[in-house]
């Protein structure tokens, strides 16, 4: 183990609080959007339509690369701090 255990178990803990934080928003975001499927099967407006056709995806993606990149920086401070002894 590196000699900055503290530091790294630090920057470990606070990757994977944002990973599950993330994975919270992204829950409520599909939550969010199965109600506008919802909404529009009960009453398809056109503004409900439109909503449905363009702005889902952007966020679903943009949260969901949010994620990923969150998970590369993860493996490296777990490589860090859990690094082969020599």
């Amino acid at each position: 183990m590196s000699d900055h255990d503290a530091d790294a178990f630090t920057t470990i803990e606070d990757l994977l609080a944002e990973a599950q934080l993330k994975h919270f928003e992204l829950a409520e975001l599909i939550g969010e959007y199965r109600r506008l499927i919802e909404d529009i099967q009960e009453d398809p407006t056109d503004d409900r339509v439109k909503l449905a056709r363009g702005l889902p995806g952007a966020k679903y993606r943009v949260t969901s690369e949010y994620i990923r990149q969150n998970w590369l920086k993860l493996e490296v401070e777990l490589a860090r701090a859990f690094d082969a002894p020599k």
